[in-house]
């Protein structure tokens, strides 16, 4: 008789991507006019004939850092920050006990990696209602209250928004490295607050950084990350490989990044201009959208319906925009990227007649 072997599990997976005609206004990709040109900037030296040869990575290195102020074995490479989160969910939860203390809401991966992993007890801490209240203060009881674990933030928060005052970023990570926890700091939306290279400077033997080539330099669909953190660290990650999977054509547009930096710069400065005036158009507009760091706003909704109607309104002429369901805290909320340029304008006069509809 044959064995039938184990059941595979049946997890929730998310829908493969298909390719779509509409703008895609939801996944906060690099909206602007100059990102076309720079993008291509970034592999114009490419040579094909290199895909015939393994990666070698002692360029992209060097580039990297440069760029963060960091020693070479400070940093790892990987295909996309995701990759990095699941890394550390399989390869360290031995290491701190299967304990993750959570900022919630934050990016899904870290929940699906320690779901399908499993071992793992995550304390979720949500966004306090009272204003008052710190979120990332919030954080740092979790974590004192805690033993060895650790302790995930995005800076700013997504897919919230949400910019805490740097004092709190670095208190929190003064009290994880006295508690001896791991501190990982997702910085993937940080250059549209500033210079995102000075979280660089948390980076540490309890505090790993991730910076995400997706969000800020328009390579969503190459997939290029870095990991910054003690050389200890770094080493033990190496060993898993996640490196090899970083394909040569990303290799080099992180070496091209250093030269084109400012003109990133000039784009990312760009859309934070105008997410604040598009904010103050939705007030205009009696829509009152939530403060954010990153290259995203969300108008709020008073009911399931409404965010529903709205998402499928903006469908039918040409815009994805993203229905943030029962996310804690932005339950009945649309969001939607803040480019710069005539595109986003489009979507903006597609927007204007809807707001009038919303239940307020």
């Amino acid at each position: 008789m044959t064995s039938p072997g184990p059941r595979w599990p049946d997890p929730v997976v998310r829908p493969r991507r298909t390719y779509d005609p509409r703008a895609n206004f939801s996944s906060n990709e690099l909206i602007h006019p100059a990102v076309g040109d720079l993008v291509a900037g970034l592999v114009a030296d490419f040579r094909p004939g290199t895909l015939t040869r393994y990666p070698v990575q002692d360029r992209a290195l060097d580039s990297a850092a440069k760029l963060f102020g960091r020693e070479e074995d400070e940093i790892l490479l990987a295909p996309g920050s995701d990759s990095v989160i699941r890394l550390l969910v399989s390869a360290a939860r031995e290491l701190y006990g299967g304990r993750l203390v959570l900022q919630d809401p934050n990016y899904e991966a870290w929940t699906t990696a320690a779901a399908l992993a499993g071992g793992w007890r995550v304390t979720r801490v949500r966004k306090p209602s009272d204003p008052a209240r710190r979120w990332l203060n919030e954080m740092r009881v979790a974590a004192e209250a805690s033993v060895s674990s650790i302790v995930a933030v995005s800076w700013p928060n997504g897919p919230d928004g949400h910019l805490p005052a740097w004092a709190e970023l670095t208190a929190l990570a003064a009290s994880c490295r006295a508690r001896g926890h791991l501190l990982v700091i997702d910085g993937c939306y940080a250059g549209f607050s500033g210079d995102y290279r000075r979280l660089a400077q948390l980076a540490g033997p309890n505090c790993l950084v991730l910076f995400s080539w997706s969000k800020s330099f328009g390579l969503a669909g190459g997939r290029l990350a870095t990991a910054l953190a003690d050389g200890a660290i770094i080493r033990f990650l190496r060993a898993f490989g996640q490196e090899s999977h970083v394909n040569t054509l990303m290799l080099q547009a992180l070496c091209a990044t250093p030269g084109r930096h400012r003109a990133f710069e000039q784009v990312w400065a760009d859309i934070a201009g105008t997410r604040e005036t598009t904010r103050e158009w939705l007030a205009g507009r009696a829509v009152h959208a939530p403060p954010s760091g990153g290259n995203f706003l969300h108008v709020p909704c008073e009911s399931e319906f409404t965010a529903k109607k709205l998402t499928t309104e903006l469908s039918t002429r040409g815009f994805r925009v993203r229905d943030m369901g029962d996310t804690p805290g932005l339950q009945h909320h649309v969001r939607f990227t803040v480019g710069h340029g005539p595109e986003h304008m489009r979507f903006l006069h597609s927007l204007d007649p809807l707001l009038a509809f919303l239940d307020r």
